[in-house]
Formats: C-alpha cells, structure tokens, sequence
C-alpha cells in the first residue's frame, strides 16, 4: 500500500513538471542588449520556475542568469547586456532555458539585423 501512495505521488508530481514551451528573442544592436522572453505557464511561480537562462555565442557562454522563482505564472523574461560580445549578422546564437523541476528548451539561430 505504501508503494502505490509513493507511486500515486510521484507520478501526480511528474503530471505538474514540464520544460519551457518557447523562447522569444529580440535583440537591440544599439544597446547591445538582447531581450529573452521564456514562456513556461506554471501555477506557482515560487515552486516550479525557470531555474537559469544561458546565451551563448557559438559554443562560448556569454551570459547567465540563475532565478530562484519566476516573475510572472506564464514567462521568465531577462534583458542580458552583451556589451562586450556584439552580436553581427551571421552570428550562431544559442539560448538554453532550465525548469527548476524538468527539463529543459534550447533555441539556436543564426543572427541576422
């Protein structure tokens, strides 16, 4: 009986975890800022959240940031400075999101202004 309770528990546990859905980039070149906008609907952000946000230029990380809960119940959104790493047309980008309870979503694109 207590194996069916734990099993019952766990698996109403893994019902509730799921990675981010999408990934939403725009980026200004004046500022060199590119905005992530990570859209992962949860019901309580202080539980089940987008844990970090990784951009990398090519297979070089260039900017990270680590949450300890969500902003908003339907997306994690960050503005990252990338003053020293401009991005140009033809640039491989890549930006990794992680859920604090499973899973993952990657986007890669080539830059193009």
């Amino acid at each position: 009986m207590r194996k069916v309770f734990f099993l019952l528990l766990f698996s109403s546990f893994l019902l509730n975890a799921h990675p981010p859905k999408s990934i939403d980039l725009s980026y200004d070149g004046a500022k060199a800022a590119l905005t992530v906008k990570v859209w992962h609907k949860v019901s309580n952000p202080e539980n089940h959240y987008v844990k970090k946000i990784t951009v990398f230029l090519g297979n070089e990380p260039i900017a990270e940031k680590t949450y300890e809960r969500q902003q908003a119940k339907e997306f994690q959104e960050e503005i990252f400075a990338l003053n020293e790493k401009h991005l140009k047309n033809g640039d491989p980008v890549k930006v990794r999101a992680f859920c604090s309870v499973y899973g993952e979503k990657t986007v890669d694109l080539v830059w193009q202004e």
